[in-house]
């Protein structure tokens, strides 16, 4: 038996891919060696911004998950939506389905799944009741990006 699809949540899955595309194309990121992460990882250094003069950003909560073996990777200046961004060499749907494990374990509700092919997302509740996403997409060379952002349609 197959499932389809709405259209709805495939338009979505579509702009995700979009935007991911689009932002992940502009700003190719450094890799900092000193931020290799490993679940869980603390505070804000998991993934460094690339300057002092960086926009004010949402700082990541201590012991908030982050995927074994992610590296962190300098963040654009002009995306304050991001909260933290990491690389991956790990393959298919590795970082998604640890998020999607993480998070409620991490006391991080799940409000959406968005499984996806060129890129992947979920939506989760922090602890003062606002809304982030995990954005898992191609990170170029084999390697897959894993975006912690601020909630976004």
């Amino acid at each position: 038996m197959r499932l389809r699809r709405s259209p709805l949540r495939r338009w979505f899955v579509v702009q995700l891919v979009m935007i991911g595309l689009l932002t992940g194309g502009c700003s190719p990121g450094a890799a900092s060696p000193s931020a290799r992460a490993s679940a869980p990882a603390t505070g804000p250094s998991a993934s460094p911004t690339d300057a002092p003069s960086s926009p004010a950003r949402a700082p990541l909560p201590s012991g908030f998950p982050v995927l074994a073996g992610a590296v962190g990777v300098a963040m654009p200046n002009d995306d304050p939506g991001l909260i933290g961004l990491w690389s991956s060499d790990a393959q298919g749907s590795a970082a998604y389905d640890f998020y999607a494990a993480a998070l409620p374990a991490a006391g991080y509700p799940i409000i959406g799944l968005y499984p996806g092919g060129a890129a992947a997302a979920l939506r989760f509740r922090v602890s003062d009741g606002a809304i982030w996403q995990m954005v898992a997409r191609d990170g170029g060379n084999g390697t897959v990006a894993i975006e912690i952002r601020l909630d976004r349609p």
